[in-house]
């Protein structure tokens, strides 16, 4: 009984003051806004987190090329060659996926100090991720270059009807030396993306200010 006394005296306050709520329709405008507010700034924070997540991911892809480039001693098989190759691939399709991600926020992302932090650790990771692209790429040239001395030398002893010091022939020194090529335009394609990527980041971190 009490609640239902309470309902009347709520009805006939709000009948007796009808004249207050006639704008009651602008109002409505001003308090869904806040709302909509939360929730854009709640999907890109959740977009924020991914593509960090996405990024991390590649810093890690790129540590494991290196222990495995640092650990060749400057000695690549084609198959090692070739497994670095399509490594290096994977990790310049994913840098060009993170890159359009961050395009993407361009438009939506509006200034806030929570964003600004998930951007602000985005573009130090793409600048670290960017120093181990050269990283590779030194430790690539470095391995290159032997593997051309090495094949020069190899080549020279086969024509000559000698064995090479690794029992090697011709067409397998000649394989190798492509291989090793590919793997230096891999590098050459994957810095391209690396440096797209830190731009990105760079103007998404800006944006989010």
């Amino acid at each position: 009984m009490k609640v239902r006394s309470a309902i009347s005296a709520a009805l006939t306050m709000i009948l007796a003051v009808g004249a207050v709520f006639a704008n009651s329709d602008q109002a409505a405008p001003a308090a869904a806004t806040p709302q909509s507010a939360v929730t854009t700034e709640s999907t890109s924070v959740k977009e924020m987190k991914s593509i960090l997540f996405k990024l991390v991911r590649q810093d890690e892809y790129l540590d494991e090329t290196i222990d495995t480039l640092d650990s060749a001693n400057g000695k690549l098989s084609i198959h090692d060659i070739s497994a670095l190759g399509l490594s290096l691939k994977m990790i310049k399709g994913n840098l060009d996926v993170i890159s359009a991600l961050n395009k993407k926020q361009f438009t939506e992302v509006q200034p806030d100090p929570a964003l600004n932090t998930y951007s602000k650790t985005i573009f130090s990771y793409s600048r670290q991720v960017s120093q181990k692209v050269l990283k590779v790429n030194g430790l690539v040239a470095e391995i290159a270059l032997k593997n051309k001395r090495s094949a020069m030398r190899d080549a020279v002893s086969s024509k000559k009807g000698k064995k090479t010091r690794n029992g090697k022939k011709l067409i397998q020194i000649l394989d190798e030396q492509k291989a090793m090529d590919q793997l230096s335009a891999d590098i050459k394609t994957l810095k391209a993306s690396s440096n797209k990527l830190t731009a990105t980041s760079k103007w998404l971190y800006i944006v989010s200010k």
